[in-house]
């Protein structure tokens, strides 16, 4: 029988902070003091949170067999046979319904959300993520479907320019998980994704460079042009969000990061700038 903590590593509740984006119309529409939107926007990421669960062990399930071969993932429940099958479809099936059924109760919008998710992670584990920059195009939509789960909960518009920012982001961390894997895997990487054969260390750090650029750009136009508050406060981010990114890029050019590519943001520094924008941002939005 297996232990619980396997279950709890199947299921990848670690993975759930990538949900986290729930929270930006909350924050971003200066509704973040209001309980009903907050109590909303907490049910939503729980839905999410169940979804994205399902949909980990749906592409554990597949690529059983590429896992096995790879250095860190053949440890995973699934991959070193601690968890069978039958019974890692039986948690699929309950979480998966379980997050479509709170969808539900909320809106009925957010089941067809929940459905894009769905079909394109679907789409992307069958087919998209064969094609090098192609499948980090599908995951980072997986994030923008996010961003507008949190929307349709609040019946609130958000700035296009911060759902292009999440996108970027998004993308960017992609190519920074990429690169890792790459530096860890060598020569054997082709053997755990088609897609890697048409990566390279060079065409990872070109395309780094230009969408760290366009994160900043997006930002900084964001913070300039729509910010919440009209008197544009949050261009004092602005260095924080550029210190962050460059770190990042600093980190991958040392081969820092490679060593956990499992997880986007493993540095301490970083996270503690990560924090530190949170307390910016919430301060100049409520406080000051």
């Amino acid at each position: 029988m297996a232990k619980p903590r396997n279950y709890l590593k199947l299921v990848r509740i670690k993975q759930w902070y990538k949900n986290l984006v729930v929270f930006l119309p909350l924050v971003f529409t200066l509704s973040l003091l209001n309980l009903d939107s907050l109590f909303l926007t907490i049910v939503g990421f729980i839905a999410l949170g169940l979804a994205s669960s399902a949909l980990y062990i749906r592409n554990d399930i597949l690529d059983i067999d590429f896992d096995k071969q790879h250095p860190v993932k053949k440890l995973r429940p699934l991959a070193s046979g601690k968890i069978s099958k039958k019974n890692a479809y039986i948690i699929f099936v309950l979480l998966l319904s379980s997050s479509l059924i709170i969808a539900a109760i909320v809106n009925w919008q957010l089941v067809i959300v929940l459905i894009f998710l769905i079909v394109n992670t679907t789409v992307y584990s069958q087919w998209l993520k064969k094609f090098a920059f192609v499948d980090l195009l599908s995951v980072s939509i997986n994030f923008i479907i996010r961003v507008f789960f949190g929307m349709i909960l609040l019946d609130v518009p958000i700035s296009p320019w911060l759902i292009f920012g999440v996108f970027l982001v998004a993308f960017f961390l992609g190519l920074m998980k990429r690169k890792s894997e790459i530096i860890i895997l060598k020569e054997t990487a082709i053997l755990h994704r088609k897609s890697f054969s048409r990566y390279s260390i060079r065409n990872l750090n070109y395309s780094l460079i230009i969408i760290s650029i366009l994160v900043i750009l997006t930002y900084s136009v964001y913070s300039i042009t729509n910010d919440p508050t009209n008197d544009n406060r949050l261009i004092y981010t602005i260095p924080i969000v550029a210190i962050i990114i460059f770190r990042q890029y600093y980190l991958s050019e040392k081969n820092i990061l490679a060593k956990k590519f499992s997880e986007v943001i493993n540095d301490n520094v970083t996270i503690l700038l990560v924090i530190l924008y949170i307390i910016s941002t919430i301060s100049l939005l409520y406080i000051f």
